[in-house]
């Protein structure tokens, strides 16, 4: 059976197949986790705040993306694949 990621990825769909990078993967986690624990700080604006949850979220979501070997085309996708 197919995995649903797998049936996105290929040529002209939203993801592709890239040999997962421990040293990027490692990467992504720590920026996320760092991102998010500056996204509680009430000092900061809520804009800033709610820009430093968003790119969390990214990161982190890019991360478990990566480590099952994918990587999307577009910013996007990363969000759209997640569940």
């Amino acid at each position: 059976m197919t995995s649903p990621l797998e049936n996105l990825a290929g040529p002209g769909k939203s993801l592709h197949r890239e040999a997962a990078d421990t040293n990027e993967y490692a990467g992504l986690l720590r920026s996320g986790i760092a991102r998010l624990n500056d996204a509680k700080r009430p000092e900061l604006s809520l804009e800033s705040r709610f820009d430093l949850a968003y790119n969390a979220a990214h990161s982190l979501s890019l991360a478990a993306l990566r480590r099952l070997g994918y990587r999307a085309q577009h910013r996007y996708v990363v969000f759209q694949v997640l569940p």
